[in-house]
This record gives C-alpha cells, sequence and structure tokens, in this order.
C-alpha cells in the first residue's frame, strides 16, 4: 500500500513537472544577453549600457527608440516645436497609465525630471538633459528645481524650454529621461524597485531580479501598446564567458547575444549563417594625440602618423569588415548630418601619403638619424592588440618606432587623464546621434572640456560649436558643424581609424529584428516562435 502511495505522488510529481515545462515552454519569453550586469533599473541612477537596456524595457519616456534606432513617439503621441527652436509641448497618449492601473498624467513628468536633475540624485546621465533651460545650474546647485523649464500646461501636455534650439532633443529623451511614480517612491523610499514594489510604465514590469545572473519582467498588461507586444516576458543576461553564451545559443537557450567576440567572427558565420549578423555602429574607434606635450604636441607630427595608417587595410585583415575605415570624426548615419568632413589626404593613394608623412616628420626634425619614439598606449584586449600592432607596424613605414603599451581600461583613462602619454587608443561612443555628440570631445570651454582627453585647443573651432547652438535651421547648422570638422581634421589632435562594428547572434526564431547603427534593440518590437 505504501509502495503504491508513493508511487503515486512520484507519477503525481513528473506529470506536474512536464505540465510546468509545457507551460512555460508555451509562453513566449525572450532571451538576450547584453552587456554590463546591472547595479540598479533606478533610470534615474543608471550609467551602464546594460543598465539601460532593461530600463528601457520597464519604462519608456516620451520618445522611444525604433527597431531603425531612430527616436518615433513613446509615452507622447505627438509634439510640437516652436519656430525659434526653443519650446516643445509632448502630447500624452490617452489613458497612460503606470503598470499598478494608476493614471500618468504630465505632473509626474514634471516631478520626474526634476528628479532626474536635483543634485540630490546624482543622476550619471544628468548633463545630457542640460540642453533643457536652467538644467545646468540646477545639476550644479545653483538654482533650486522649481527653476527647471518642464511643466505641465493641462494633464495630457508636458512642456519643455530649451536653452537653446537642440534638433537631437527627442533623441536624447528617448534613453535619458524616463518617469518614475511618485506615488510609489514617498511609499516606499529606496524600497520602490523591490519587485513586490516596483511600478513601472514601459512594456514590461519587473518579476526577478538575480544580481550577476539574470532580470525577468513579465508584460505590462497597463502599457499603452500592450496589444501591440507579442511576447509574455523577457529575461536579461549579463555578459559572461564568450563560449558559454554560444553554447547556450547554440542550444537554444538565447535568442539575442549583443556582443560576439571577433575572432569567433568566421567560426560563427560558417556555423549559423544569417544568425550572425555584423553591421556598421556610429561609434569610432580612435588614436587621440597629445597636444600638450611631448612629440606629439607638433601637428606635423600628428598629421603624419594619421596620414601613416591604412585604414582599411586595418578593417579588411584585422576586423575582416571591409569598407569600415574612417577618416571623419562623425561616423555615418548619425542623425541631422548629411556627410562627415574628410581630411585632405582621405582621397590619396598609399605611396603619396607615406612620401608626405615622411616630409612633414623630417621638417620637425625626425628622420633616420634622429627616430620619431611614440608611445602607442590602450586597453587590454586580443583585438585591440593586434589593431595596436598593425598600426606599430604602419607607422614603422615612414621611420616612426612605436612603443606599444597594453594597460587597463582604468588605468589608461587615468594617465591619459593626467597628459601622460603621446597617443591612446579609445572608442568613442555618443550619448545621442548628432554630430555634435562627437565634435564636442574637442571643445575647450565649457562643460565638454572634461572629454577632451587631446587637450585640444582652438577657439575658431569653439566658436564655430557655438555658432551651431544657436542655429535653427538644420541644413544650416550641419554646414557650421561640418566647417568644424573639417578644422579639427586639418589640427588632427585625433586620428579616426575605423567605425564600430556590431556583431550580434540573433534565434532563427525571432521576428521583428533590425540591426541599426544604434544598437539598440527594443524587444517590445521583436517576438518569437517556438523552440
Amino acid at each position: 500500500m505504501l509502495r503504491s502511495i508513493r508511487l503515486g505522488m512520484l507519477l503525481l510529481i513528473t506529470a506536474s513537472s512536464l505540465w510546468g515545462a509545457m507551460a512555460f515552454g508555451a509562453e513566449r519569453i525572450f532571451h538576450r544577453v547584453g552587456t554590463d550586469d546591472p547595479a540598479t533599473i533606478d533610470p534615474h541612477k543608471v550609467s551602464l549600457p546594460g543598465e539601460q537596456l532593461v530600463v528601457l524595457d520597464l519604462f519608456m519616456s516620451l520618445t522611444t527608440p525604433g527597431m531603425t534606432g531612430r527616436p518615433i513617439p513613446g509615452s507622447a503621441e505627438s509634439w510640437t516645436l516652436s519656430a525659434d527652436g526653443r519650446r516643445y509641448d509632448f502630447k500624452l497618449r490617452r489613458n497612460l497609465k503606470w503598470s499598478d492601473g494608476r493614471a500618468l498624467t504630465s505632473e509626474d513628468w514634471v516631478y520626474s525630471f526634476r528628479r532626474m536633475l536635483d543634485p540630490a540624485t546624482a543622476f550619471p546621465l544628468a548633463s545630457r538633459l542640460f540642453p533643457i533651460r536652467n538644467a545646468r545650474a540646477i545639476a550644479t546647485g545653483a538654482m533650486p528645481v522649481t527653476a527647471l523649464a518642464v511643466s505641465a500646461p493641462d494633464p495630457q501636455t508636458v512642456r519643455i524650454e530649451l536653452e537653446n534650439p537642440t534638433p537631437y532633443f527627442i533623441d536624447v529623451i528617448a534613453a535619458a529621461a524616463m518617469p518614475v511614480p511618485r506615488h510609489v517612491i514617498e511609499k516606499h523610499g529606496n524600497e520602490w524597485l523591490r519587485p513586490e514594489n516596483i511600478v513601472s510604465n514601459g512594456p514590461f514590469v519587473l518579476e526577478e531580479w538575480r544580481p550577476n545572473a539574470y532580470v525577468r519582467a513579465r508584460v505590462n498588461p497597463n502599457f499603452w501598446g500592450a496589444d501591440q507586444v507579442k511576447l509574455d516576458g523577457v529575461v536579461h543576461y549579463p555578459l559572461g564567458n564568450p563560449g558559454t553564451l554560444v553554447r547556450r545559443f547554440n542550444a537554444g537557450e538565447l535568442d539575442l547575444i549583443m556582443v560576439v567576440p571577433p575572432e569567433r567572427t568566421d567560426e560563427l558565420r560558417a556555423q549559423h549563417g544569417e544568425s550572425l549578423r555584423l553591421g556598421r555602429g556610429i561609434a569610432n574607434e580612435v588614436v587621440v594625440f597629445n597636444t600638450r606635450s611631448g612629440p606629439t604636441a607638433d601637428v606635423r607630427v600628428r598629421r603624419a602618423l594619421a596620414m601613416a595608417i591604412e585604414r582599411e587595410v586595418i578593417a579588411r585583415n584585422v576586423l575582416g569588415f571591409p569598407g569600415v575605415g574612417a577618416y571623419s570624426i562623425v561616423p555615418p548615419g548619425v542623425l541631422n548630418y548629411d556627410r562627415g568632413a574628410q581630411p585632405d589626404y582621405a582621397t590619396w593613394g598609399s605611396a603619396k601619403r607615406l612620401a608626405e608623412a615622411k616630409r612633414l616628420l623630417a621638417e620637425a626634425g625626425y628622420g633616420p638619424g634622429k627616430p620619431l619614439r611614440i608611445r602607442l598606449a590602450f586597453p587590454s584586449t586580443d583585438l585591440n592588440r593586434k589593431v595596436a600592432v598593425a598600426i606599430g607596424a604602419m607607422w614603422s613605414q615612414v621611420g616612426v618606432r612605436a612603443d606599444l603599451q597594453q594597460k587597463e581600461t582604468k588605468a589608461l583613462v587615468t594617465e591619459v587623464g593626467v597628459g601622460n602619454f603621446d597617443a591612446a587608443r579609445f572608442v568613442w561612443l555618443a550619448s545621442f546621434s548628432d554630430p555634435y555628440a562627437y565634435l564636442e570631445r574637442m571643445l575647450s570651454v565649457g562643460s565638454a572640456v572634461g572629454m577632451n582627453t587631446a587637450g585640444y585647443r582652438n577657439p575658431q573651432f569653439d566658436g564655430l560649436l557655438a555658432k551651431a547652438a544657436q542655429e535653427v535651421d538644420v541644413t544650416q547648422r550641419s554646414a557650421i558643424l561640418r566647417q568644424a570638422e573639417s578644422m579639427v581634421l586639418k589640427d588632427q589632435p585625433v586620428a579616426p581609424v575605423y567605425y564600430l562594428v556590431g556583431r550580434r547572434l540573433v534565434s532563427k526564431r525571432v521576428s521583428g529584428f533590425a540591426d541599426n547603427p544604434r544598437g539598440l534593440y527594443p524587444t517590445w518590437l521583436m517576438s518569437v516562435g517556438s523552440r
């Protein structure tokens, strides 16, 4: 009798387990691997790309990234811009709600923007919102948050007034200006992010968060576009061991891997074919020169070193992606810019460039009797080492001896920050899709000075960027910024090398995916079939 009871319980447990597995299998869960393991999912505390990917699923700003990477209507169904380019009126969608069913009104946005700029919040991305009138003064404690030029003329309208015309503003707020629920924060304080407390307004709401493991979210039935979401949930995993991730992808456990090791490109292309997606991003791999001291303080040396880099050789032979060699500081595909500027030598043949580089070095006092020695520092990865070796070999063709210095990223950033370098390789990622986001890195005035690692100083360049900031007409603004880019390429404080290549693995069961230069793939716009 006891044996029969035990056997019956075993059969019941087995049947329940099978039913649970079948039920889970029937759910449409999207499994994606991002980059960083989130330290927070508070949209006003995040700073890392991996955190932002999770936040984009849980919250939605007035605008939101579309599958093309360009901003589309989000919580606002439409907006108007004043003739002087300094005031936006956003019209919220009808019956907009938080995930707990409470109405989301324009007053929630006023509260949220004030929280973003409040010095007590210490929002790492607050500077992206400095185009808003008084935002900078508030973030630095010079003015109260109530002075922020964000208002609610009526429950369905959010009015935002800007310091200057900012054509990239709707792109900035798409990923850096999420609303937060005041009623929940005031009730739970710092505990408002716990799964049992959290309230959000995006397509998904937090279900479970295990640090260093995953963030699981379920579909939000109160999301304004819930009928457009073809998923039951999403699970975000932090980037881990590449080999393990590929094995899990091969086993059908993962639907999207955002970062694929470059050295495995050929292997994975042969194994997965069209599931491996490669595309040029709107980021730039550059060599930054020290313009303040050392041999690279001489513009002739900088131009010679830049000329000697065979960009397409690196793109073809090192990256395995011909066509991404970069001469422009602003990558192709950036919004509000029809084409980037290029240096005069971009169209020259290899022989002419090398001859001119040798001439410039000789004019600067270097030659066979006195070879130029340059320190080239780079972040410690296998790909960076290969690129550095290639650049060093190219410089040797014009008589330059390169001392390659592989460093941990934090150490490299510290040394460059104090000017202890000659040349250093970096990836330039932009916080928004606009030429200004790349060119401001060479400003010698204003809040962007900290990004000017080259120490470049040119009052004419600064003046052109200031002029562009006042221009309402996008075409005229683009022309001014191109003039500024041409100027900085002539002075060469930075040598673009190649445009960043994105490598993704996308399961064949995923539909709705489209690659884009931003590398943003909103989960709610995708769906999955059966495994």
